[in-house]
């Protein structure tokens, strides 16, 4: 596999074209937007072969590569041609041209300034083709480092991207739920959405409307339209928030309140399209929607709230979306929702079965397919689990008409995991979203390695893979101990941990770093960011393994001195950690995961040091 996504179509021919200092990329009948698509393919160039080659507009000549617009090519499709003489881009549409500049970047980096004769004729399988990113759970992403996510989505042929907000943006009349948060504003959102627009991503705004409310639900000022009373004083922990906090859909302020962040919202964006999110929403009729919910029934109540902000989105020309996690149970209702809206169907299983796809397919019509890139509660991301899982529920969209893929990236309990460490998941879905025939998972990760990593050996990614499956004591876990209300619910955490396992488990990490060491000396200066994160994913890992041996009944002297030196290790890993964090997140979302750890540590020398001891 040469390219990411795989073209459909490729045809070598004998010969070579040669890139020199007299060569320029040269713009045809091409639109204003791209001189940014020259500017990509003429830094690659750069970068790759060190000439630096002018961006013109005109006629080429031989020697030259001509980029343009061509009325006879099929607007979903472009094609390239290059022989010994000349290099030539042709596209239908604006998109498919950035979409085959990305692909010239590439050539450009598996061959340098001596280009193999060739033909291509690419177009994409799935129109739509999304990642969706997590910014509420703990991480907010500094606007830097969301313009290099919308810069490789670019690369990748990935053309939508949502972000997840729960409380993330800065509402006007929302201070109390942001006062202590460093919240997206405006500006940043709209400045975000122009740098999308250039780069033929659409950025889709996504705000949880029903479900996963917690921070807006627990304040004073808006407790009340909460569906379980007393949301203001339940002190904060990540399971209750992540279980609780639905909005009362049976209140008519409710969905006053809603509207009112929808359209304050929506206004920053140039798409049509609006993800209400409206899932897991746990508390539903069990609180003061009670009474109505045994009157008409819960999914009834749900439905109900669900039509009303699907036709509040249609009523302004908007495309509502919605995650299908409670609709799928009962997929006859699709036909009560607007014909508009799209299915978000969602499932993370590596053998995903295809049973929810075709329900909705039968009764919704439209939808997305939703597959994950397998790194919530993870330091090192799931990649097997997330290449099967992506390829199984590609093949169930395209199976079963779905007009997009949209790949998941949530962070569950305070998102220790790495946003860097998902570039491969992201990778196998711009691949198999663009390209469903299926690339052996060995081959794929090879031209990952090279393409996103600069590894011409092609075992980077292969040395990455090697630190998963080694998390027995898991991030889920560690949360679920330490919030524990009493001793048997903390005993029944520890009864879900694979105890026996750690040795080996932490004896593959270790041998895991050495390899990623060896391998990471092939990558090129520039590339090697990732590595110091994997080091403290792999460290990390191996810490929390060795804290659940500590945890559990009376400690030997030789344990004692071992749970003393373990509190000092975790409090210098994680400062470690806390500044890759800071690289490309902000500072939000950090404190709390600083008091997980603070209590571990202080409960290691406790079980080191009784105060009876002392």
């Amino acid at each position: 596999m040469q390219l990411l996504p795989q073209p459909q179509r490729t045809s070598v021919q004998a010969g070579n074209f040669l890139l020199t200092a007299a060569t320029q990329l040269v713009l045809q009948n091409a639109p204003p937007g791209a001189l940014l698509y020259g500017e990509m393919l003429a830094e690659t160039i750069r970068q790759e072969t060190g000439l630096r080659l002018p961006v013109v507009s005109g006629v080429a000549r031989g020697g030259d590569i001509a980029i343009c617009l061509d009325d006879s090519i099929h607007a979903n499709q472009y094609v390239i041609s290059i022989t010994p003489q000349r290099a030539r881009l042709s596209a239908g549409s604006d998109e498919l041209l950035c979409n085959g500049v990305q692909t010239l970047c590439q050539l450009i980096q598996r061959h340098g300034a001596l280009l193999p004769c060739l033909g291509i004729e690419d177009w994409p399988q799935l129109a739509a083709r999304g990642y969706y990113q997590d910014i509420s759970r703990g991480r907010i992403p500094t606007l830097a480092s969301l313009k290099r996510t919308a810069d490789f989505l670019c690369r990748y042929k990935i053309n939508q991207w949502q972000l997840y907000i729960e409380h993330t943006y800065l509402f006007r009349d929302l201070s109390e739920v942001w006062r202590d948060d460093t919240p997206l504003t405006a500006q940043q959102v709209m400045e975000l959405d122009q740098y999308c627009a250039a780069r033929h991503i659409e950025l889709v705004p996504s705000l949880s409307t029903f479900g996963h409310m917690y921070k807006i639900l627990s304040t004073k000022s808006y407790e009340h339209l909460a569906e379980l009373p007393g949301a203001n004083s339940v002190p904060f922990s990540f399971t209750y928030a992540a279980w609780h906090h639905t909005l009362n859909a049976a209140d008519d302020h409710s969905l006053q309140f809603i509207e009112g962040l929808i359209n304050e919202y929506r206004a920053l964006f140039r798409t049509n399209k609006f993800n209400l999110c409206a899932d897991e929403t746990f508390d539903l009729g069990k609180g003061r929607g009670q009474a109505m919910a045994q009157q008409i029934g819960e999914h009834q109540l749900y439905l109900k709230r669900l039509g009303e902000l699907c036709r509040f989105i249609v009523q302004q020309g908007g495309v509502p979306m919605f995650w299908g996690d409670i609709m799928w149970r009962e997929p006859g209702s699709c036909a009560l929702l607007p014909k508009e809206t799209i299915c978000l169907n969602w499932g993370y299983l590596p053998e995903q079965r295809e049973d929810e796809v075709r329900w909705i397919a039968e009764s919704c019509g439209r939808q997305y397919v939703c597959p994950g890139v397998c790194a919530w509660n993870r330091w090192v991301p799931l990649f097997h689990n997330a290449y099967r899982n992506i390829s199984v529920m590609a093949s169930h969209g395209v199976k079963y008409g779905a007009i997009g893929l949209l790949n998941t990236d949530w962070g569950d309990y305070g998102h220790i995991n790495d946003p860097r460490l998902s570039v491969p998941g992201i990778l196998y879905g711009a691949a198999l979203a663009w390209n469903i025939d299926q690339v052996p998972f060995e081959q794929m990760n090879e031209a990952i390695s090279m393409l996103a990593y600069g590894d011409r050996t092609g075992h980077f990614v292969g040395a990455m893979v090697a630190l998963e499956s080694h998390e027995v004591f898991d991030w889920q876990h560690v949360v679920s101990w330490i919030e524990a209300t009493d001793e048997p619910a903390r005993q029944a955490v520890l009864a879900q941990v694979q105890m026996a396992q750690i040795p080996a488990a932490n004896k593959a990490l270790c041998a895991g770093c050495r390899s990623l060491m060896r391998a990471a000396g092939a990558l090129p200066r520039g590339y090697k960011e990732t590595v110091p994160v994997l080091l403290a994913a792999a460290e990390g890992a191996m810490l929390w393994n060795e804290v659940a041996l500590l945890l559990d009944g009376p400690l030997s002297p030789k344990q004692k001195a071992n749970a003393l030196q373990l509190a000092g290790r975790l409090e210098k890993w994680f400062h470690r950690y806390a500044d890759l964090w800071r690289q490309i997140s902000r500072e939000t979302g950090l404190a709390r995961l600083t008091q997980i750890i603070a209590r571990y540590a202080d409960l290691l020398r406790t079980r080191a040091c009784p105060p009876a001891q002392k």
